[in-house]
């Protein structure tokens, strides 16, 4: 016999997991991973689903795990971390650019200097 939502309801436990700056890295839900030794039950009756997203359009966490509750974290210091990332690394056709224009320098270089190629 199929349950209904209501049985349904409150089989499963729900899970966060933290990073060592207290920093909200999952969620999820018994009803698909079993927790691990640091993971903290936030919900002993919950529904089958639980994975919220835990990043924000720049793809930092942005949910902090503080005075035992879910708080988000200030925009403050979420530019102050974004401020802190090393730059990307250049892209395969930023390479390619940069490759062509040094190898037009040196032929530059070579011709300015009465050189043959």
């Amino acid at each position: 016999m199929l349950k209904s939502r209501e049985d349904i309801m409150g089989e499963y436990k729900h899970y966060i997991r933290i990073n060592e700056n207290s920093l909200i890295i999952k969620r999820f839900s018994s009803a698909f991973e079993q927790p691990e030794g640091g993971d903290i039950c936030v919900n002993e009756d919950g529904g089958r689903h639980y994975n919220d997203p835990v990043t924000n359009e720049r793809g930092q966490y942005d949910r902090q795990w503080i005075y035992e509750e879910d708080g988000p974290r200030s925009q403050t210091d979420l530019d102050a971390e974004w401020d802190t990332r090393p730059p990307a690394p250049p892209t395969p056709e930023q390479v390619s650019e940069q490759r062509i224009a040094d190898l037009e320098m040196a032929i530059a270089d070579i011709f300015a200097n009465g050189g043959v190629i």
